[in-house]
Order: C-alpha cells, then structure tokens, then sequence
C-alpha cells in the first residue's frame, strides 16, 4: 500500500491511501486478515477526528495563551505566543517580524518537535505511513513534516535581508501589526475519494474545520520577496494542491500577477534499481526494473501534477446571506464540460482573490475583486505538439517531460487597480497595500492523453470517445466550496513592477519613453506581431541572467567549489564588455552559507549595468541523469524571463563559466542580435563543450597535489579564465552537434517557457493548426522549430565552457596526458597545439598536444578583458 498522508496536524488525524500494489497475495486468508486490520484503522482514525472536530467546535471561540510552550506537547518551544483555536496553529512572535533568526534555536526547536511527529513514521496495521518531511533539503528540519514547515514559519528558512527596512510604528510608516500576513491554509487530501465517480464534492463546513494554517510573518519586504518566500520548507509538503511558489511579481502593464512556481513532485522522482529477487516494498510501482526512492513522498505529491492541467468552470447563483462572515459577493462555480463552461472559467485552475489594506479605514482589509487564473502556456498542448502520450502518469515515471518542471500561470488583477499597480503606486515603504489570494481547484490528475481534453479554441475532436467525460468523472452538480472553505495562498503581496522595485526605472516612470525602435521585414511581420505583447517596455536589445553562488557543489555532491565571486567578477566584466545591456544575478549563495553573498562583487559595477536578486532557495535534487531536479535554477531563469526578459529584446541565461564571443566581424552581442532579427530568427543556438585549462598557465600543481597524485588546477592570480581555458579539445569550427549542453539566446516576446538547454515552448509552439495556417505557417502535428539559427562559430558567434575542474578530474593526471587523446575525455588540462604545428603530436617535455587556441579570444578578447579589470578593480583575483 502506499500512503496518503492527509495532513491535520491539529488533531494528530492521519488519512490512508490503500492504494494496492500489483503483487498478488498467496492466500484469500492474509487478504481477509488485512481487510480487518485496514477496516479497524480506518474506524480508529474516524473515531479520533470526529472526538477533535466535536472539541474543536465546542470551543470554536476560545482562545489559549502559553508561552514558551512544551514542544513536546505539540507546542514549539520560543518566546513567543502560540495561540490554538479550530483547526489553526498561530505562530505570533513577540519580537519583531523582521529581526534575525537564530539558526541554533531553529535547529533547536526541530529537535523538541521530532518526538511529537514520530507516530507519523510508525508502522500500523501493515501499512508504511510516509512522514511528510523527507522532502525537505534542510538536514536540521528533516525530524517531522508539521514540525519542520512550522519552525521554517517561525523562523524562516534563511536569514534576510530586511535589517533596516522596518520604520518604527509611531512613526506612521513602516510595518504596523494590523497588515495582512501571508498565510497557508493547508487542506487534507484523500486521494482514495479520487476513485469514486463522479468525484463527490467538499462539505464547506468539514473542510472549513480540517483546514491548518501556517503564518509567514518574515515575508514583508516587497524588495527581497524572492528571499524571504517559504520555498525549501513550504507548506506544500503538507497540503500538496498548494502550488510550489518560488517568485510572485506584477506584470508591466499592471493587469496581471505573475507565479513562477516549480513541480514538487518531481523532488522525488530519484529512482534506483530493484536488486535481484528483492520483494518490492508496499506501495512501490515500479518501472522499468526501478522505482523511486521515495516512493510515498511521490505518490503523496501526485496532486502537485493537477495543478498544470485547465479545468472549466461554470458560475453558478448560490444564496449568500453572508451570515457566516464570507463576502456575499463572492462568485460561486462549479466543475463544468468545455460545452457548460464560461468563456472566463474555460481553462483555469486557481482562483484568485484581491484585497486592499487601508489603515485608515474601517475595516482596514477589504475584498476588491476576483479573477480567475491563467496559464502563461499550454502543457498539454505541448505534449501533443512533441508526440507524446501523456503529460503525466500514475507512477510518476516523468522526468523526461521536462515542460512540467515550471508551473507559470498569473491572476488578472481588477481594472480599478490595475493603474495603480502598473505605478507601483500600491505599493508603501517597500510594503504593499494589494494582496491576492490563491485557490486551487482540487480535481484528481489527469492521466489520459492530452488530446482526449482539449479547449474548444483548439478545434479537435477525441481520437476515443469517453475516455474522459467531465460529466461522469465529475459530476453536473459538484459546487466548489466557498474560499475561506479551501486550501489556499492567502495574503500574497502584490508589490511594484520589477523595475521599479530594483530602481533600474525610477516608480512611476515611463517606459515608453525608454522603449527601442524595431523595424520589422515583411515577411516575419506577422510572426512578430503575434509574439510581441508590448513592445513599449522594450528598454534593452540584450540581457543576460544567471544564477550563481559564491561555492556550489557538483553533481551529487562529488565536490564543492568556491571560486564563485572571482569567476563572477570576471564573468560580469566581459560580458559588459561584449556588450549585454543589463546582467541579472541570481545569488544562490544562500542556499550554502549565511555568512556571505555575492553582493560586494556585483556593487562593482553600476546599477545601471548589473542587478542582484537575492535567491537563496536550494536545489530539491541534485543526483546525477534526468533523476535531478535543480528546481531553483529552473525558477531563476523564469523569474528572469518573465520579470526582466519582458524588458528586452534577447536574453540569454548562462553560468558564470560560460562565455558567449562575438567571432568574426562582429565585435559585440548587440550586433549579433540584430543579425538575428534581419534573418527573421528568433532562438540562436550556440555549440557549448567544456574547455582544457592550459598547463601552462596554471599555478603550480603541488600546491594542491592530493595523497593519490591528482590536484586541483587553479588559475593563476595575474590570469583569467577566458585565457587560460581558451583551449578546446575539437578545432573551430566543431563538429560534433554537443546538442545536450548548447546554449541558446533568443527573443524573449517568441520563446514562452525556457528549460536551462532548450526553447521548450514558442509562440508558434503553442499556436492552433488554425492559428498557424492563417500565419502562413507550415502545420505539422509533431512540431519542429522553424526559427531556430545555429551559430557559425568562427565568423557570427561561439561559447567557451570554463568549467571548473576539481581533483577528481585529475586522477593519474600524469599517464592520462602523455596518451594521444583528442576527446573530452582523457587529459583533464590542456596542451594546445601551436599555430605551426606539422605532424609532430607530442611536445618536447612528453605532453601530449590535446587542444586548439580560439586566436581571436587570444589575441582580441583576452587582451581587452585584462584590460577592462585592471581599469575598474586591479588585479583578477580582488573582488
């Protein structure tokens, strides 16, 4: 069996999901026995939840004040006020909401709390119950689910950056103890209801008096919103409908709120092989000879998989007298067919509730609006445009379908706010005054192929009739529960455009003022009107983003790496140099230490040029093969595109150890972009393979020499890396395709979804076969690129890998470099050949020539870039 931990840490209540494994039991006997142990357990646990509901109704109204509570008794020990009323555990700090955590009590806390949640580890009646926590990344919070998403509340995840921000309260501005604080109202799930048709519909009452909330007061800075958001221990572990946000942002023109959230089931999708005659464990489906390493945790999560699928809704009249505190206006729906189903509501999945706060009025939050969400792509349209099956399966078997990694969808924002927001006038001393609330639509995941449920804009019919019939699966009648009955996000600030926000516009500035001129030929002119939305805030032909950490770790943790700010400092210095217009950072560094950032290095530099966005969430996975999952990297080049890429005409999302060179006569990026844009492209593809640092150019290798003979090749302080690693192991132009590291730089208004190496989703991408006839477009089912440029290295552009080489990749270095080698393998550092180089492949020492020289890196870039670093800062190694 596998578990479904419906989570209501309130009164302890664990929900079962007796899902069946498909190994057949030997005997009618053990199945009977089973049979009454699981219908014993279910009579238990109902008879518990009824014994608290019946308690908690009781004392609805009454409120109990400790502090410094003992943890054991399910209290976090702090100095602070825990209050309990139904359903709902409050965290209330005494303290500031904005002073600095102590990791130690943190860390502390966690281990009081382990004791409590134990039980959710025990093992009853045969069935392995999952604790909700394995997911968490954090070694000190990994005791217990409840306890490690309350201490995170508590005491946040990392330290901020907010010191100095608070005004004091008499002062009038600043934080006041009556604004809105964001808080999950987390949701019980019982995936075994999912089995049952049509779907049966959610009491409000009961699901009102399940709901368990968890408060965020450390998230109030509009500014550093990305690093105080709850994401290594979010409230997603316990109710996994909850969308897995990472950034949350107003677009330019003010009429939405963008999401940048991440798919948390695809943590655990780490799978290993099953071992010879091994009896597969409870619940474990398996794949292929694999399964999951934790398999609980992944079928607990198969909600998150829902959350990227549309369902129509139908408004409906619903008599609300508001006698229970809900707002009477509140629009009310229903699940519905694409044929019953509102224009507005054909293909959502969250509601989205704006309030304003006013401290001068009475009362000071108030309900302004609803909307209902949309998605910023389609992915199971995509699916279908790639030729696959299904966008998601049972088992969770998916990786491959690598669009579901980044759920992207925005909220509209009501008309009356939205000049407002477009001003960033609603927003005060970094504080907002708008909120939003976020409500998904709990429906199961759909498994069956994507076509079988398309909106009617697509204009197709299903290849099998009744595979999925939303009024069988669902019902005609199923009523979604009222909002402040539901699962949700709520008090979700709506802060200032993102430019306001880091100061690159001043607030209230115009953009149009800002904007480039493009001249569009002929016969892309339709393409590129469908693709740009509004070229008015197009302020810069070219940006760069990337995400970096002053150390990081390889994959699988093999090594840890610490030449971030050095490799930074350059890294930012020639690209200026080539001429990117603007540099976003993403600092990780957060995710691995809180002692230091990345923030000196990029002060360096003028605002106007590079700009840091502090983004300490760590990566959810980082095995080896499609079993990772580096969720944060995913959500910063999102971020960057949606928040900044809206900015730009091109952008490009590279490392640190990455350089993009203009070849040929082109002497900068901007050049190369408006080739790009003569030739009608719209996504440039650059061959990427990591380079060999020059022997002779590193420092000495005793220095670092290990026990085993190996050392750690390190760039000398007076040399950069774009010099010493300017030794390839193929000669320009390559040959080999090297399709699973190529880069990409491309329009940001045409490619809708990018994934690390590749432009998943287009504007063309996503267009009907109506749309694209009508475009002049070829239509094909299995969609194919038709804007995509590959770089002719020597005469348009080319990339150099530098990529870091560690003690590992040296190991019986010696014998390696004196074999005739001419692969990525072999020799880990290089010896180039020289210009004149006739037959001779070995040099007079014994080395073997393994590696070509870019001569115009040599003998043009390298010279400028030493240049450029010893007129702003000295020499290479200060930062």
């Amino acid at each position: 069996m596998v578990v479904d931990s419906s989570t209501a840490p309130r009164n302890g209540a664990i929900q079962i999901n007796g899902r069946q494994s498909k190994k057949k039991r030997p005997t009618v006997k053990l199945a009977c026995i089973g049979s009454i142990l699981l219908a014993m357990y279910v009579i238990f646990v109902y008879l518990i939840m009824v014994t608290f509901d019946g308690s908690a109704t009781q004392n609805k109204n009454v409120f109990t004040e400790r502090n410094g509570a003992d943890a054991s008794s399910g209290n976090l020990r702090s100095g602070s006020a825990t209050i309990e009323r139904a359903g709902e555990l409050i965290i209330a700090p005494q303290t500031s909401a904005n002073a600095k955590p102590k990791q130690s009590a943190a860390a502390k806390q966690s281990s009081h709390a382990a004791s409590k949640t134990k039980e959710l580890n025990d093992t009853l009646t045969g069935v392995i119950l999952t604790k909700l926590t394995r997911g968490n990344r954090d070694e000190a919070l990994q005791d217990a689910g409840v306890a490690a998403v309350l201490s995170a509340a508590k005491m946040g995840d990392h330290l901020y950056e907010t010191e100095g921000i608070e005004k004091p309260i008499s002062d009038g501005e600043g934080r006041t103890p009556e604004m809105p604080v964001l808080t999950a109202y987390c949701e019980p799930v019982n995936q075994t209801l999912w089995q049952t048709k049509p779907l049966p519909a959610r009491s409000g009452h009961e699901t009102k008096a399940s709901l368990f909330s968890v408060q965020y007061p450390h998230v109030n800075s509009c500014q550093y919103l990305p690093s105080q958001w709850p994401i290594d221990t979010p409230p997603v572990d316990l109710d996994p409908f909850l969308p897995w946000i990472h950034d949350v942002f107003p677009s330019p023109d003010g009429k939405s709120v963008v999401f940048v959230a991440q798919n948390r089931r695809r943590c655990y999708n780490g799978q290993r092989r099953i071992g010879y005659k091994e009896e597969l464990p409870e619940g474990a489906i398996p794949h292929k000879n694999y399964i999951h390493l934790e398999y609980g945790k992944n079928y607990f999560m198969r909600p998150q998989a829902a959350l990227f699928q549309h369902v129509p809704l139908k408004k409906i009249e619903v008599l609300n007298d508001g006698d229970d505190g809900s707002d009477k206006n509140e629009p009310r729906y229903r699940l519905a067919s694409h044929e019953d189903a509102d224009d507005e509501g054909m293909e959502t999945r969250f509601i989205c509730r704006f309030k304003s706060f006013d401290p001068t009025a009475t009362p000071y939050l108030s309900i302004v609006g609803y909307s209902l969400s949309k998605f910023e792509v389609d992915y199971d349209y995509h699916t279908f445009r790639k030729g696959y099956l299904r966008t998601h399966t049972e088992a969770g078997y998916d990786n491959h379908v690598i669009w579901t990694s980044q759920l992207l969808f925005k909220c509209p924002v009501p008309p009356d706010y939205q000049n407002e927001v477009k001003s960033g006038d609603s927003v005060v001393n970094d504080y907002a005054t708008l909120y939003v609330d976020v409500i998904p639509i709990r429906t199961p995941p759909r498994y069956t192929p994507p076509r079988e449920f398309f909106p009617p804009r697509y204009n197709f019919k299903a290849q099998l009739e009744n595979l999925f019939v939303p009024d069988i699966e669902w019902g005609k009648d199923h009523v979604l529960p009222k909002i402040d009955e539901s699962g949700r996000w709520e008090n979700i600030p709506v802060c200032m455009p993102s430019l306001m926000t880091h100061g690159i516009v001043p607030k209230g500035g115009d953009m149009g003022s800002l904007a480039l001129t493009e001249t569009v030929d002929s016969k892309n002119k339709r393409l590129v009107e469908v693709a740009v939305e509004d070229a008015s805030t197009k302020i810069h032909k070219v940006i760069a983003c990337t995400w970096a950490s002053t150390t990081f770790k390889t994959r699988s943790n093999r090594a840890q790496v610490g030449d971030g700010k050095r490799r930074l400092k350059e890294w930012l210095e020639f690209n200026i140099l080539a001429g990117f217009d603007h540099v976003y950072v993403y600092d990780n560094s957060g995710a691995f230490t809180n002692e230091e950032s990345l923030a000196n290095v990029i002060d360096i530099f003028p605002p106007d040029k590079v700009t840091r966005i502090d983004w300490p969430c760590k990566i959810c996975s980082n095995r080896d093969g499609n079993e990772g999952e580096r969720s944060s990297q995913y959500a910063a080049e999102s971020s960057c595109r949606l928040r900044f890429g809206t900015h730009a005409r091109w952008l490009g999302s590279f490392d640190t150890d990455e350089y993009l060179v203009p070849m040929g006569n082109f002497n900068s990026v901007g050049e190369v972009a408006d080739d790009l844009d003569k030739k009608g492209m719209k996504v440039a593809i650059f061959k990427s393979s990591p380079a060999k640092p020059r022997f002779d150019l590193l420092d000495d290798p005793d220095k670092s020499a290990e026990k085993d003979g190996s050392f750690t090749p390190t760039v000398k302080d007076d040399e950069t890396f774009l010099h010493t690693y300017n030794c390839n192991w193929e000669q320009f132009p390559r040959s080999n395709t090297l399709t699973h590291r190529s880069k990409q730089m491309y329009r940001s208004d045409y490619v809708k979804l990018h994934y690390v190496h590749y432009a998943t989703m287009t504007v063309v991408s996503q267009m009907s076969e109506d749309e694209t006839r009508k475009s002049g477009l070829v239509w094909t089912h299995k969609y194919k690129e038709g804007y995509l440029h590959e770089f002719w290295e020597l005469n348009e552009a080319t990339m150099l890998h530098t990529k870091s080489k560690v003690a590992h990749n040296l190991l019986m270095w010696k014998q390696q470099c004196k074999k005739s080698s001419m692969s990525e393998g072999g020799c880990a550092v290089g010896f180039p050949f020289p210009k004149d180089a006739d037959s001779k492949k070995t040099r007079d020492d014994g080395w073997v020539y393994n590696c070509y020289v870019n001569e115009k890196i040599e003998t043009y870039w390298s010279p400028k870039l030493m240049d450029a670093i010893k007129q702003r800062g000295g020499r290479v190694m200060q930062g």
